[in-house]
């Protein structure tokens, strides 16, 4: 790959600095990089796990692969570090490197179709009220929620926010999705894990309206009784590899745990 596209959010020092010892790396290495690259093969993301979010729905967008170099806090979706770009530049240079394919999920309203590589949370608009969310499953009932939200997270998104509303731990080799309630006023409060091929509609009951947002992005404000389909995306997404982090260790550095 000779034309890569660099993506870097916000304007912080470490991350710019980081951003152009890469380019230079690559100049050096005959290849063209930066963020106006043309017709570029491949995008580098160069941040957090936000940043590389963000190239990622760029990536499906223009059907090109993604990774990210990781600045600042240990990231997740990033697989390679400040310190690896040489290697980085190397296996670009060769196409020396595997592609991981990721599941995405998608959110339909309407005539409005978005796709997230991490989640889709339908949440309340309300901060002192919660919302009720009727959800179905494959056409058939499941329950109604008295809750803050659902997220609706891919194997990739699992350790984000639906980690921390209580959700597990899913390898993203495995396609699932991972339906998860957000302070549920409800007996059944645990996440539930669906086959990839499953379509979940969601419907918010009562008069309070909901939010959707996007791996993240709010997209749009949903009224009662507006049908909110979600389902595994039509595209996946790409993150060119070197397998040098592999799923425990990703999850063993994200979390700081201690290893025999």
């Amino acid at each position: 790959m000779n034309r890569i596209l660099t993506v870097v959010r916000g304007h912080k020092n470490e991350a710019m600095a980081t951003a152009s010892r890469f380019i230079a790396a690559c100049v050096e290495a005959g290849m063209q990089a930066g963020p106006d690259v043309a017709d570029a093969e491949v995008i580098v993301a160069i941040g957090g796990d936000g940043t590389v979010l963000g190239a990622a729905a760029q990536a499906i967008e223009r059907s090109l692969p993604v990774c990210g170099i990781n600045v600042g806090r240990v990231g997740y979706l990033a697989e390679f570090e400040p310190s690896e770009i040489s290697e980085l530049v190397t296996a670009l240079r060769t196409d020396s490197f595997s592609f991981d394919e990721r599941a995405t999920v998608g959110v339909t309203v309407g005539e409005t179709t978005s796709y997230a590589v991490n989640d889709i949370v339908v949440e309340k608009v309300m901060s002192q009220r919660i919302i009720e969310i009727a959800v179905r499953i494959n056409g058939e009932p499941l329950a109604t929620y008295r809750a803050d939200g659902i997220i609706a997270a891919t194997p990739l998104g699992s350790t984000a926010y639906s980690l921390s509303a209580g959700g597990p731990i899913v390898s993203p080799e495995l396609n699932a999705l991972v339906l998860t309630p957000v302070a549920p006023h409800s007996l059944l409060s645990r996440s539930i894990v669906l086959a990839p091929d499953a379509e979940v509609e969601l419907t918010l009951k009562g008069e309070r309206p909901g939010s959707i947002n996007v791996d993240g992005r709010h997209v749009m404000q949903v009224a009662p009784g507006t049908p909110i389909h979600i389902k595994r995306g039509q595209p996946n997404v790409q993150f060119l590899s070197l397998g040098q982090h592999p799923f425990p260790q990703a999850v063993r550095e994200q979390f700081g745990l201690d290893h025999a």
